[in-house]
């Protein structure tokens, strides 16, 4: 048969589409091989350590990577102390600078890496050519030997390494030979020998490659190009001063950031503390105007706004760092919300390689401080009453009282003889134990990451009964390709918070200690139902019965959040970025009090009054409910031009919050078994459902721009336009703006070539900022409806609030200047800044006709001016990273003062209506004066006790000794704020050790001691008192006293008798951290990482005034462990 010549071979019509499929295949091919070899090598890894051997890194690298390491354990063994933190770097890279300095050179070979030793020519091998030997030492700048310095001659790789006393010799050409001395650490240096035959070479440490940026919230910058006063702090900084909550630590280590201190509430777990930075801008406790703290800084959670409630829950261990933006150029991207600073935290990502599995376990052992207190004994106390005299017949009093009081007297006597001594502070306390666990899995390639974290925290507090318990949950998901990275991130958490059952802690310290607090093994009701009814002005009822009661007072919380960012790189100088993040909150609040309270044990009878006995027991349910949604697009410039660099960013950002609560009171429980509202008698007297709603609208666009020359001269520009429904119609915006310069004096030549100035920067900045920080509605006319008033069928409705159109946000003025300062490389590191702010617009109320139907609206009005000056300070006293030895001294310092500078007529009348109701209390009316700081402490002028009549003598206005105490007569008698006051502390680093301890210093405040005043001098005698009540007290004509005598009953108003200096030192932590770096034991039980650290907290407080502290919560004394585990 003859065959076809087509059956073996195509048509030639049909060549050319064979050759074009045949190098579209070759395309193909070529376009595979290039994506695996840039695959492999664009491999990507964050790695972060600090004082690590080589072995470590590697170890490291093995798990973030596919990569397979081939090298000797002999060659890798010498190269230790190695610094470095880098994000998303190509493993070249990351090796490129850890064998930077040393005789290791590597290749990459697919996906395997290979290390070894740098060739070397042998010297016999080389031609003769004339020579020399040079000899030499090479020393730290302290002096010490440097072992294992490598030294080549420059453009060859001959050279030698130095022995174990820094000591080298090598033979150089005669010619002009230039010596490089490298080493992982310090800074490398070239030497032109010349014909020297001896070297004294002095290295420097290298500067610590941690990131030096500026986290903003929306983009990051280099901090040598910032102009703004700000700081980032990292997650492990954090962690050197404690495992409790960010905020604690963020104030040891920077001192502009101020945690309030709560005298009445001390460490309440459930009560939110005040928070300042750089002090206060606006007046707080004015009606309800303000939607919680005036003064309090806007929190950031990865790029979003978010409460003080959440960022006191979150997980110190998810925190990657915290940026605080203080002044106008760091903190005008956020527009109206950025008065009062900013604080902008991000937790960590997750990191590319094979799974990893971390743990950490913070547990901590928390104790009542009761130190400030100093309470009589029972047999002080009824000796004091005795003499007294209240077991003595009054004028209006017969017998039969005189019979009964003597009779509770030797009742009273009888306890205190058979043993009586009932410390009662320790009644409703006990040593608590907190823990927290975390785990954290993490892993993914350079395209897709994850991670997820599980958290739960326990955490009673020192009041029986007391505790706030959070769990929380979250995954975090990323996409990343050259071009474009896609990220979710969703959290969920729930919290339950419990008040003690115990109650008030302040009525323990109140009742006397011949009580018994138990009757046949049971807590009575009344200690003694037939006490004498003038021994009822005293706490009279038991605490203790309540409390083992079915008593509820519980709040619950579930938070969800589920933010979502997607990054498209347009070109190499172009960013386009948007963000979407969704929120939902409910909370639920119950109070339930039994009806066998004590506080019921006088109302009604079950038979002479059964309508009032079927009241006893109340409840109190509230539920809240909160949806918002925020968004945000930008358009992110940045390139260089030679010299120049500009960076700018266009944006634009949408948000909304919905936020709704009812609240239900009721009254009348048959008993303490039967809690659900359902079985109440009745609501609560004069009370019905309420509810109330809330809504806020934000919308704003963002234009910003930094240009910088030579990374010397640098300039940047905000400005930032708000639209918000909190505002008045008439002013729905707020433009704020900012204008930063700053000069890198380092980098001039003069001092470039110096070396010894390694840092020296100038800041200055101005511009405007806003604050919203105010209740909604304030600018709305607001009507109610009555739902128990209508007319043929129509609820009625009426006019409850007045609006204000021209309602306008919160104007600060704001300057700042700075500088930075660091020597001899970075081993003394100064930062210092002055600041001005001026605030104006603060809310009010004014007083307006009654004829209106209305006493006041809600205005702009009221100025003040807040002034500053911050510093920190840190010097490296011994640095040596080849021997992993450190030891550093830092201190920070914070002065800030205030002054109202303008009120307007409504805030007069306030002042007088606080001076005309201040005329029978012991306790200074807050006023807001011009001239005077918010701050103030207002009292009449004392000269002190009359040593002839035992009388309180004053100074009045007019110059005048009195003996009366008059309103009209208030001066300004301190201020609470203090002159100066910061932390100064130490770290020590040995090997795997390190030692870290702060302490915090408060100079030249004043305080009114309300303690001598309500426990000494005013003091409840029916109670019990301070131990001081007995000391220097007038008794007869001629003692010179401080207290008046205890006989007069009369009620001592606000004198400057009771202003005191306060200085203040404490403890604020110590900590001592271990690395466990035995390999054997890692590699035995499958870790890459172990550390411990223990840390004490508020170890000690000492204070120049006594003074009762934590009245209705105690504060604490805390001992702390922390436990991390890395598989």
């Amino acid at each position: 048969m003859k065959k076809n010549r087509n059956d073996g071979f195509p048509l030639r019509g049909n060549l050319s589409e064979i050759l074009l499929r045949m190098k579209f295949t070759f395309v193909l091919c070529l376009c595979a091989i290039v994506q695996v070899f840039a695959a492999v090598n664009a491999q990507t890894v964050s790695l972060k350590k600090q004082n690590a051997s080589l072995e470590e890194i590697i170890w490291e690298l093995k798990e973030k990577t596919r990569f397979v390491f081939l090298y000797s354990d002999e060659d890798i063994a010498s190269v230790q102390g190695i610094n470095i933190d880098v994000k998303d770097l190509r493993i070249d890279d990351v090796l490129t600078r850890c064998l930077r300095g040393t005789r290791l050179t590597y290749s990459i070979v697919d996906e395997t890496v290979v290390l070894k030793m740098k060739d070397r020519k042998s010297l016999s091998n080389l031609p003769q050519v004339k020579g020399h030997k040079v000899t030499g030492v090479v020393t730290d700048r302290n002096g010490n030997p440097l072992p294992g310095v490598t030294i080549v001659m420059k453009g060859t790789s001959l050279g030698v390494a130095t022995d174990q006393e820094g000591m080298f010799m090598l033979e150089v050409p005669n010619d002009a030979t230039i010596l490089i001395f490298t080493m992982v650490g310090m800074e490398s240096k070239e030497i032109k020998v010349g014909e020297q035959t001896q070297l004294q070479v002095k290295m420097e440490e290298q500067v610590n490659e941690l990131s030096d940026v500026v986290v903003t919230g929306i983009f990051r910058r280099t901090k040598e190009l910032a102009t703004g006063a700000s700081i980032t702090i990292s997650g492990d900084e954090l962690k050197t001063i404690g495992n409790q909550n960010v905020l604690q630590s963020l104030r040891t280590l920077d001192p502009s950031f101020k945690i309030i201190e709560n005298n009445i509430n001390g460490s309440n777990p459930n009560v939110l503390p005040e928070i300042e930075l750089r002090g206060t801008n606006g007046i707080a406790n004015l009606d309800a105007n303000y939607k919680g703290n005036p003064n309090q800084p806007l929190f950031i959670l990865d790029g979003f706004e978010t409460s003080l409630q959440k960022v006191i829950d979150l997980d110190p261990n998810r925190v990657e760092s915290i940026s605080i933006l203080k002044d106008a150029a760091a903190a005008a991207l956020y527009g109206s919300r950025s008065a009062n600073g900013v604080v902008v935290i991000e937790t960590k990502q997750p990191e590319p390689g094979h799974v990893r599995i971390s743990y950490t376990g913070d547990y901590a052992v928390t104790t009542p401080d009761l130190t400030d207190y100093n309470l009589l004994n029972a047999e002080e106390k009824l000796q004091l009453q005795l003499e007294a005299g209240h077991f003595d017949l009054k004028p209006t009093e017969n017998t039969t009282a005189l019979k009964a009081k003597l009779e509770y007297y030797n009742r009273l006597l009888a306890n205190v003889r058979s043993g009586v001594n009932t410390y009662w502070l320790s009644k409703p306390l006990h040593t608590a134990f907190e823990h927290r666990h975390t785990l954290y899995v993490e892993g993914g390639d350079k395209a897709i990451r994850y991670g997820v974290n599980f958290s739960a925290k326990l955490a009673p507090g020192v009041m029986k009964g007391s505790s706030r318990n959070t769990y929380g949950g979250g995954v975090v998901l990323s996409y990343r390709t050259q071009e474009l990275i896609v990220k979710n991130d969703m959290q969920v958490e729930y919290a339950i918070g419990e008040n003690s059952p115990y109650g008030d802690f302040s009525q323990y310290a109140k009742l006397n200690p011949y009580f018994r607090p138990y009757a046949d093994g049971r807590a009575e009701a009344l200690f003694d139902p037939d006490m004498p009814s003038d021994f009822k002005k005293g706490v009279y009822r038991n605490p203790l019965h309540d409390a083992v009661l079915n008593n509820v007072d519980r709040t619950k919380t579930f938070d969800f959040r589920n933010n979502l960012s997607i990054e498209w790189k347009i070109i190499h100088s172009l960013t386009l970025m948007g963000r979407l993040s969704i929120s939902k909150q409910s909370s639920n609040g119950e109070v339930f009090v039994s009806a066998k309270h004590s506080k019921y044990v006088n109302m009604g009878d079950p038979t002479s009054d059964p309508d009032n006995y079927l009241l006893r027991g109340e409840f109190r349910k509230t539920d809240g409910n909160e949806f918002g949604w925020s968004g945000d697009i930008n358009l992110r410039f940045a390139k260089d031009f030679g010299k120049h660099m500009m960076y700018a960013v266009a944006g634009f950002n949408i948000s909304q919050t919905d936020a709704q609560s009812t609240e239900i009171q009721a009254q009348g429980f048959p008993n303490d078994k039967m809690t659900d509202i359902s079985f109440a008698k009745q609501y609560y007297e004069d009370t019905r459902p309420t509810s109330t709603y809330d809504i806020k609208r934000l919308a704003g666009f963002l234009l910003t721009a930094n240009y910088a020359y030579d990374s010397k001269y640098l300039l940047d520009l905000s400005l930032k336009v708000d639209g918000s429904s909190n505002f008045g119609s008439n002013n729905k915006y707020a433009p704020v703006w900012s204008v930063g310069l700053g000069w890198n004096i380092h980098k001039e030549r003069l001092l470039a070539d110096w070396g010894k100035i390694s840092l020296l920067k100038l800041r200055a900045s101005y511009g405007v900022q806003a604050s919203q920080n105010f209740a909604p509605f304030q600018a709305m006319q607001i009507y109610e409806y009555n739902a128990s008033h209508q007319y043929n069928g129509i609820v009625s409705s009426s006019i409850k609030g007045l609006g204000n159109p021209d309602l306008k946000w919160q104007k600060t003025k704001t300057w700042n200047g700075g500088i930075e300062v660091g020597l001899w490389n970075d081993r003394l590191i100064l930062i210092a800044d002055v600041y001005t702010r001026k605030t104006s617009s603060l809310l009010s109320p004014v007083t307006i006709a009654p004829s209106t139907g209305f006493t006041s609206y809600t205005a702009n009005i009221g100025e003040t001016e807040n002034k500053g000056v911050d510093a920190s300070i840190r010097y490296t006293i011994i640095r040596q990273p080849q021997n992993r030895i450190s030891w550093s001294i830092n201190g920070s310092m914070s002065h800030n003062t205030n002054k109202i500078t303008h009120i307007n007529n409504a805030m007069k009348k306030y002042n007088d209506n606080m001076i005309a109701a201040n005329t029978n209390t012991s306790t200074p009316p807050q006023l807001y004066l011009e001239g005077n700081s918010m701050n103030a402490i207002y009292t009449v002028r004392s000269l002190g006790i009359d040593p002839a009549t035992g009388k309180e003598m004053f100074l009045d206005r007019n110059g005048k000794i009195t003996y009366n105490w008059d309103s009209r007569d208030l001066i300004v008698a301190g201020d609470e704020r203090p002159d100066l006051e910061g932390v100064v502390g130490t770290t020590f680093m040995y090997k795997d050790f390190t030692l870290t301890a702060n302490f915090r210093y408060q100079l030249g405040a004043q305080k009114y001691n309300q303690t001598i005043v309500d426990r000494v001098e005013n003091a409840n005698l029916y109670d019990n008192v301070d131990r001081r009540v007995y000391e220097k007290r007038w008794t007869q004509p001629g003692d010179v006293t401080f207290y008046k005598d205890v006989k007069d009953t009369e009620v001592t108003r606000a004198t400057s008798r009771f202003v005191q200096d306060e200085n203040v030192f404490s403890c604020e932590s110590v900590s001592l951290s271990y690395d466990l770096s035995v390999k054997k034991v890692l590699k035995a039980i499958g870790a890459e990482r172990i550390r411990f650290t223990g840390y004490l907290n508020e170890l000690f407080r000492v204070s120049t005034i006594k003074q009762e502290r934590g009245i209705s919560y105690p504060f604490t004394n805390r001992f702390a462990l922390s436990v991390n585990v890395t598989f």
